[in-house]
């Protein structure tokens, strides 16, 4: 038995850190992935009449992130030990994920739904929308800790190589979007949604524990995440240093706290550039809870959906494919003005879906579910009903834009993403990139806002027009600012190196050819005479 462990450290020893850190990765958004995919559809079979549980769901999650992610980063910049940040953000990111699962196994397994227990619904939604707070918080400091920190420690300023690892993690996450909603739509279409629900909790139990592992390999091979450069703690103005502890204060110190940390934020070179990729949140057609509801309306199969969101996945990874290849050959900024292009020319198919009629059975569904789905009988019923329907032109072009949104959205965000990672000093990257997860919740916060207004499904269209016209917008700013400064410095500089590495490996090549001109014709001479 020793000599059984000894041979498995040693051939884990021999794993590259990478691939530790590409693992632990896979298996955190494998369990993300199953969740964002499987919660749209659980609120849609437990409030079958409207998108409006399903939005609010939505609003309370991205206001909660809009006003805590700066304070979360802040904290988490000030934190001595990278270990230490890791392992309380991945705790409490599995373990809410798990609690919100076995919620929804309770209130599928005892048929709750508004309909017929009101009191318990409203008590259960209130659970599973606080855990889902949590969960997203929680994710949200971790993608922060691991994409914007460890991965730029682990690449020790090596531009190329945070291309590629970038990229590999990008794509990781489009392969877990391509297989982990396949596998809940089937395991929801084949068995059963409590078993769909009850596998997500399962998931999350188990696999904290080989994430977390794989993360402490990845900690004790790099010396460098040990040592950390913290920010100066400095009194906001205003503010006293006292041990009071009133709403007030508590309230004043965060709104002081969040001001503070945007001024930061707006003070780095890319500003601009997060405020691009922030608007591109402003959208409905993203494959979210809301727009997988809507099209589980439109006579959409819990299987096609998850089908469609591997095929728009497939898309993402091409992105990401091409994303690492470009930034060799052109420089990052310039190839983020690429996939700005791709990006604006998706949401132009998107808008076609205009020229086409929605489906006229959607009010008469909504009408009709409440009076159908009595109480005592499995909750979903009247969803199993809509699926004997066609699914018209309208909702196909609304799929076919999705999907092919993906392909420059990767583009496009990656690059930001590596501009943020290649300017920001390290005492402020956590700091900078709460902010940009609260600019993030903003836009989306927006969109919700407005779902919730035209939460029926007829009103869909309107909310695709508006997200057509932010995300064109954002990419149109980013072409602009790319026009007139020609990119970030530290990248200009990157491709003014390759372009001179690229003069001296060509000058080489032309004193190799002219040696073995001169070469052969000596010995064409000496074979003459």
């Amino acid at each position: 038995f020793t000599t059984l462990l000894y041979t498995i450290k040693f051939e884990v020893d021999m794993v590259p850190t990478n691939l530790l850190l590409y693992t632990s990765h896979a298996l955190s958004r494998w369990g993300d992935r199953m969740w964002n995919f499987a919660i749209g559809i659980f609120l849609i079979y437990l409030h079958p009449t409207s998108l409006l549980v399903t939005a609010i769901y939505l609003l309370i999650n991205r206001l909660f992130v809009l006003l805590l992610s700066g304070p979360i980063g802040q904290k988490v910049d000030r934190l001595p030990e990278r270990l230490h940040a890791m392992r309380t953000a991945l705790v409490i990111q599995n373990s809410s994920v798990a609690f919100a699962a076995i919620l929804t196994v309770l209130a599928l397994h005892f048929h709750i739904s508004y309909q017929c227990e009101r009191t318990l619904f409203f008590v259960i939604m209130v659970f599973i929308t606080l855990l889902g707070v949590i969960s997203v918080l929680s994710s949200s400091a971790t993608k922060m800790i691991i994409e914007r920190d460890w991965v730029v420690v682990l690449c020790h300023n090596d531009s190329d190589q945070l291309s590629s690892i970038n990229a590999n993690m990008r794509r990781i996450d489009q392969v877990c979007l391509l297989l982990a909603p396949i596998l809940a739509g089937a395991f929801m279409s084949g068995l059963n949604t409590t078993w769909a629900a009850g596998l997500i909790a399962v998931w999350n139990v188990v696999s904290f524990f080989v994430e977390y592992s794989l993360l402490c390999m990845v900690y004790n091979r790099v010396p460098e995440l040990a040592t950390k450069e913290v920010p100066v703690e400095e009194a906001s103005p205003g503010t006293d240093q006292t041990t009071s502890c009133s709403c007030l204060t508590v309230v004043k110190r965060s709104i002081l706290s969040f001001f503070g940390n945007f001024s930061i934020f707006m003070g780095q070179e890319v500003a601009l550039l997060g405020v691009c990729l922030s608007l591109v949140y402003l959208t409905v057609l993203g494959f979210g809870s809301v727009t997988v509801g809507y099209l589980r309306l439109n006579n959409v199969h819990d299987l096609y959906i998850a089908i469609a969101m591997a095929v728009g996945a497939s898309f993402g990874i091409l992105g990401t494919l091409c994303y690492t290849p470009f930034t060799k050959k052109f420089s990052v900024s310039a190839c983020g003005a690429f996939g700005a292009v791709c990006l604006a020319v998706s949401y132009g198919v998107s808008l076609g879906s205009k020229a086409f009629p929605r489906n006229a059975d959607l009010k008469s569904f909504s009408q009709t579910s409440s009076d159908n789905n009595t109480c005592g009988a499995p909750v979903g019923n009247s969803l199993n009903d809509i699926s004997e329907g066609s699914i018209n032109s309208h909702t196909i072009t609304i799929l076919v834009g999705i999907t092919t949104i993906r392909f420059g959205l990767w583009i496009y965000d990656l690059a930001i993403s590596q501009l943020f990672q290649m300017s920001v000093p390290e005492p402020q990257r956590n700091t900078v990139g709460g902010i940009q997860s609260s600019l993030n919740s903003f836009f989306d916060c927006f969109y919700i806002v407005l779902t919730v207004i035209m939460s029926e499904p007829e009103q869909f269209s309107i909310l695709i027009i508006i997200s057509c016209v932010a995300c064109i917008g954002s990419c149109l700013i980013y072409i602009c600012w790319f026009i007139k400064t020609g990119g970030l410095q530290e990248d200009k500089l990157k491709t003014k190196q390759n372009e001179k590495e690229l003069e001296v490996v060509e000058a080489e090549a032309s004193v190799v050819a002219a040696n073995r001109a001169a070469d052969a014709g000596s010995v064409a001479a000496f074979s003459d005479i």
